[in-house]
C-alpha cells in the first residue's frame, strides 16, 4: 500500500491497486465522526458506443443508457432492493451519473465492515430482469418530467445542447423518454460487462475508519469473486467543431431573477505542452481573479445592482476542446453579458493577484479536509 503524504498540513492517502485492476484511494481522518466510502465506474452517459479491442463492430445504446444502469443496480433478487439492506444498518446510500463517471456512495457513522461490503456486492452482483426494467422506465419518465420543470436543470442541459454540435455531452444524462424506451436487460447486460470491469473503476473512502482494516476488507470480498477476463474497451467519440451549435437563447421560465449562463469552447491546441491538470489550475486561477469573489468585476456589478449573487464559474476539459463556463442571476442580462465580454477581452492579470489568489487556494485546500465528502471531489 502506497502512502502519499501531503507536505506541510500533514494528511495523508493511501492507494492501492488490487489485483483484479481496482484502485482503492483512503483519506483517514481520527476527528471526523463519520466514513464515506464509494466505489465508481468511468461509465457516464457520453458513452453510448463501445467496442471490445479487436472487435469490429461498435455497440450503440441508447442515450440515458449509463443512468438507467445506476438505477437497476439497486435491485436485488426476490424483490429487495439494496436500500433495504443499508436501511437496517442506518445507513445513507445513495448513486449519480456524471457524463464520464457514474458514482456508488454510503455515509455512516458505525458497521464499517457492514456498509463495505453490501456497498461492494450490490455494486458487482448486478439483477437485470424484464418487469424490474419496464417498472424503473416509469420512474425514470417521472424523474425526466421533474428536471424538465427544473430552471437550474433547463439552465445546465441548455447550455451543453446549444454548446455541443456533435459530442455527446449535449444530451440529457437520463435521456428523454423516448430514448429510455429502448433500454433492455441486454443492453443494460452489454454495458455493465464493458464498463463495470475491476479494472475501469476505483474506490475512494474518507472520514473515520482504519485504511488497513478497509483494504484487508476490500481484499477478501473481491477474492471471493471471479471476474471475466479484462477487455480493453474502446469507446467512439465524434470529434467536435469550435463553433457553437447555437449562439442564444432564452426560455421563459418560473424564476424570481432571470439566470443566465455563458459557455465559451476553446481548442486544446492553444494549450499545446501543458497537461490537463495544469490546464485546469490556470483556468481556475484565472476564472478566480477576474470573477471571483473577490475580483474587480464582482465588485462593480454588485455596487450597481447587476447581480444577485456572486459569479459562478467552471472549466471542463474535454477530448479536444475545452469548456469555459460562467453563470449568474441578473435583471439585467444583456448588460452583465456584454461586460462579461469585455472583460475576457482585456484579461490582464498581475502578480500580486496571483499570490493572493495562491494563498487562498492552499486554503481551501487545506480545509477540504475538514469535510469527508468534499475531500473525495
Amino acid at each position: 500500500m502506497e502512502k502519499i503524504k501531503y507536505k506541510g498540513i500533514d494528511e495523508v492517502v493511501y492507494y492501492e491497486k488490487l489485483s483484479n485492476g481496482l484502485e482503492v484511494y483512503m483519506n483517514p481522518s481520527e476527528t471526523a465522526k463519520n466514513f464515506y466510502i464509494t466505489i465508481s465506474t468511468r461509465f457516464g452517459s457520453i458513452d453510448t458506443e463501445f467496442k471490445f479491442e479487436g472487435d469490429k463492430k461498435f455497440t450503440k445504446v441508447p442515450n440515458g443508457t449509463a443512468h438507467f444502469l445506476e438505477h437497476q443496480l439497486f435491485q436485488e433478487e426476490g424483490g429487495h432492493t439494496a436500500f433495504e439492506y443499508f436501511a437496517k444498518l442506518g445507513s445513507s446510500v445513495n448513486a449519480y451519473t456524471s457524463y464520464d463517471v457514474t458514482c456508488y456512495e454510503v455515509i455512516a457513522s458505525k458497521n464499517f465492515k457492514e456498509n463495505l461490503t453490501i456497498l461492494l456486492d450490490y455494486v458487482q452482483n448486478p439483477v437485470f430482469k424484464s418487469q424490474s426494467v419496464n417498472t424503473e422506465k416509469g420512474i425514470i419518465k417521472e424523474e425526466i418530467k421533474m428536471y424538465d420543470n427544473m430552471p437550474n436543470a433547463a439552465l445546465e442541459y441548455g447550455i451543453e445542447y446549444n454548446l455541443n454540435q456533435k459530442d455527446n455531452h449535449k444530451y440529457l444524462i437520463s435521456g428523454t423518454e423516448e430514448d429510455i424506451k429502448g433500454v433492455t436487460p441486454e443492453v443494460l447486460n452489454a454495458c455493465y460487462d464493458a464498463f463495470y470491469q475491476p479494472n475501469n473503476m476505483f474506490m475512494i473512502i474518507t472520514g473515520n475508519f482504519k485504511p488497513l482494516e478497509a483494504l484487508g476488507i476490500i481484499k477478501n470480498n473481491q477474492n471471493s469473486k471471479e471476474f471475466p477476463p479484462y477487455k480493453k474497451v474502446i469507446r467512439k467519440r465524434e470529434k467536435e467543431p469550435l463553433k457553437v451549435a447555437k449562439e442564444y437563447e432564452t426560455k421563459a421560465m418560473d424564476v424570481s431573477v432571470p439566470k443566465i449562463k455563458i459557455g465559451y469552447k476553446l481548442s486544446k491546441k492553444n494549450f499545446t505542452g501543458y497537461s490537463d491538470l495544469l490546464i485546469k489550475t490556470y483556468l481556475d486561477a484565472i476564472l478566480a481573479i477576474k470573477f471571483g469573489s473577490s475580483s474587480d468585476l464582482l465588485e462593480r456589478f454588485t455596487k450597481d445592482n447587476l447581480v444577485t449573487w456572486d459569479i459562478y464559474t467552471a472549466r471542463e476539459i474535454r477530448d479536444d476542446y475545452i469548456v469555459i463556463y460562467i453563470g449568474l442571476e441578473s435583471e439585467y442580462p444583456d448588460e452583465v453579458i456584454e461586460l462579461i465580454r469585455e472583460e475576457l477581452n482585456d484579461l490582464k492579470i498581475t502578480k500580486e493577484e496571483i499570490n493572493r489568489l495562491k494563498k487562498v487556494d492552499i486554503s481551501n485546500f487545506i480545509l477540504h479536509f475538514n469535510d469527508i465528502i468534499t475531500t473525495q471531489e
